[in-house]
């Protein structure tokens, strides 16, 4: 990868979606990057769509969560392209935001989910819904 965002494994996806991180978040946001066409046609369960810069921001930064710990994975079809775009775009956005009391961030913990949608689903099909995987 070409930007400072760490990648997760599917199988890390799998075991916090199931609770095994509990100790550590309060709660994670899973972000679908795809298009709404893709995103209907299977998404991992619990995800929200935010294909756009502006759906982004405004699910993240309009009313910030800052009480709880929390961590966001954001993936694509393959996330190779829009999903780590649109993860720098929300840490830059993140530090603008919060400049005046750095180097706090609402969201400390984002991640790409490596291999996207796409490896998602051919591992963890049954935590996806519906168990469906439309490609771009």
């Amino acid at each position: 990868p070409t930007d400072p965002i760490m990648r997760v494994e599917a199988s890390t996806v799998s075991d916090l979606l199931a609770g095994h991180y509990k100790g550590f978040y309060d709660e994670q946001i899973v972000i679908d990057c795809r298009f709404p066409y893709e995103y209907e046609g299977g998404h991992i369960a619990g995800a929200a769509n935010a294909p756009t810069l502006e759906a982004l921001e405004h699910m993240l930064l309009d009313r910030p969560i800052s009480d709880k710990r929390i961590v966001v994975i954001l993936h694509c079809e393959y996330s190779i392209q829009r999903a780590p775009s649109m993860a720098s775009h929300l840490r830059r956005r993140d530090r603008e935001v919060n400049m005046h009391r750095y180097p706090y961030l609402h969201y400390p913990e984002i991640y790409v989910l490596k291999g996207g949608y796409r490896n998602f689903f051919s591992q963890h099909k049954p935590l996806c819904e519906p168990q469906n995987y439309i490609e771009m």
